[in-house]
């Protein structure tokens, strides 16, 4: 297997610190070309025919052969500039052009630039000869936009065929099950952001805000199709996909080592973010994509909902809202649970906000640091509940230590098919949970998506700081020795002992559902940090 990378470039730069009086600058500009190639062949031989003898021709069937190659050459031009006036207002921007071997030429190039602006008001008013409160010591205002550009993989324009044999060794022709379009622009992603950073009190006190919006379009998506079109998606361009929220940082110094020698900083942190399905591929029909799956529980991207929507199976309920017992669980005729076969949404993957409180005290030299964090609301699917429920390992199937009867609390279909009645049939434990984790293969959707809220201690850190006359002897200007913790303490979680970050697959946009996932590990590190 070969890989191998090319990069050739060039760099241009000027700077001018004081032209036109108070105004500076600098431009850099540059290109490159990146060339990858990729070939890969290998041979299986089956079963062995005497053991550890690892050899082709020692296969207990005919060597099977395969392999892979690929070319793919992008070139780029890109560059900086930026300016300044009297060291209180900067404004930069860049730029880059691409050119893909991947994408059709018409469509070969793309072009994404950035711009960011900043006003330093707390600069601007000292050099103009006004002060600030003695209380309002900086302030300073940003913003920016950016657009990033993404080409696809070689070989996705044009379907082909993939040539091999078959058991027989008769020569095979294998097609694509995706329909390529050669038609594909690049992805593109813009963002646009505003911001302010404040402090106060002698710098005691410190603010950090950030509002920001993101548009991923023209996104590269298989599209699913009609099996019986011969394939099984198309990949297209299509999505909008709108990420929008805040961000709030805020510091406070409440002890200065100056004052008694001890060092005590609070810093805390608010996150908000919302991420919004603007539209899929409406022109082609399609208002729903599938990120994840598991038998008929599904995470979804919905046209007019959120990424991560959570779609599956709830109780069966009396859907009729005239009737005084609308909403109440319709039992069977033994007093169990009964399933609804239509799919339904039971929530969203994603928190609603992210909260961190970090706490760090430094005395002479010694420092400890420690961090607690929230994920705030969100949904989470939970197969793990699910087989220990099922088996009767969970506690919830043992209330008290004990394992009583019980009357399901809903409503049966009073005799003669009219009205409802209230349910008084008692049944065991087993027969309970049996019922509820075996309506389909993972149980009643509704009845295993837990609330993904948790708090934990994060971190814990501590270090020391070696004294500067035992360094001295070996020539060392500083040295620190440290010791970490990482999520040290679950303080508060809804999936009964199972940790919400014990996602399926971390590999996936589909994070809102666990099954037997490896519980989160607690890691302990210890560094020895020399500075020359």
């Amino acid at each position: 297997e070969t890989f191998t990378e090319t990069n050739f470039s060039a760099l241009i730069s000027a700077r001018r610190d004081n032209f036109f009086g108070k105004w500076g600058g600098a431009l850099t500009a540059g290109g490159n070309l990146m060339e990858q190639r990729y070939s890969a062949v290998s041979v299986g031989t089956g079963a062995l025919e005497v053991p550890d003898l690892f050899s082709l021709t020692n296969g207990s069937g005919a060597p099977s052969i395969g392999q892979g190659f690929s070319h793919k050459r992008i070139n780029s031009v890109y560059g900086t500039a930026g300016v300044n006036y009297d060291g209180w207002v900067y404004l930069d921007a860049t730029f880059r052009n691409d050119w893909s071997s991947s994408l059709l030429q018409v469509n070969r190039s793309y072009f994404y630039p950035s711009y960011s602006v900043s006003w330093v008001v707390s600069e601007m008013i000292g050099t103009m000869g006004g002060n600030m409160p003695y209380w309002f010591n900086y302030a300073k205002l940003r913003g920016s936009h950016a657009s990033v550009g993404n080409d696809l993989a070689p070989y996705s324009l044009y379907n082909g065929y993939s040539i091999g044999k078959d058991p027989l060794g008769n020569t095979t022709a294998t097609r694509n099950s995706v329909l390529k379009d050669p038609s594909v622009r690049s992805e593109l992603i813009k963002n646009i952001e505003f911001g302010a950073e404040l402090k106060f009190f002698g710098s005691r006190v410190g603010l950090d805000f950030t509002w920001y919006k993101s548009n991923a379009t023209r996104q590269l998506l298989d599209i699913p199709m009609d099996p019986m079109s011969g394939y099984s998606s198309r990949k297209v361009n299509a999505g909008n996909i709108q990420n929008k929220g805040i961000e709030l940082v805020a510091e406070v110094k409440l002890l200065n080592p100056s004052d008694n020698g001890l060092g005590w900083t609070l810093t805390a942190n608010f996150a908000k973010n919302e991420n919004k399905i603007i539209s899929i591929a409406d022109h082609l029909g399609v208002n729903h994509y599938n990120l994840g799956a598991f038998d008929d529980l599904f995470i979804r991207a919905t046209t007019g909902g959120l990424y991560g929507d959570i779609y599956g199976t709830r109780f069966l309920r009396v859907k009729d809202d005239k009737d005084p017992d609308f909403g109440k669980m319709l039992l069977n005729a033994d007093g169990l649970p009964q399933r609804d076969p239509e799919i339904v949404y039971l929530g969203n993957q994603q928190p609603k906000a992210m909260v961190g409180v970090t706490n760090s005290f430094n005395y002479k030299s010694f420092a400890l640091a420690f961090l607690v964090d929230a994920r705030i609301g969100g949904k989470i699917f939970s197969g793990s509940n699910v087989g220990l429920q099922l088996s009767g390992a969970a506690a919830a199937t043992a209330p008290n230590g004990e394992r009583p009867d019980m009357v399901v609390d809903g409503v049966v279909l009073a005799g003669g098919g009219t009205g409802y009645g209230k349910n008084t049939a008692a049944v065991t434990q087993q027969l309970y949970w049996n019922r509820v984790g075996t309506l389909n293969n993972l149980g009643i959707g509704e009845f295993y998506t837990y609330d993904a809220t948790n708090i934990r201690l994060r971190n814990v850190q501590l270090s020391y700081a070696l004294p500067k006359s035992l360094l001295s002897k070996i020539t060392v200007q500083n040295a620190r020795l440290a010791v970490s913790c990482n999520n040290v303490w679950m303080i508060k979680s809804h999936l009964n002992g199972i940790d919400p970050e014990s996602v399926f697959a971390t590999g996936s946009n589909a994070v809102g559902f666990e099954s037997g996932a490896f519980p989160t590990m607690r890691s302990f590190l210890f560094s020895l940090s020399i500075g020359f």
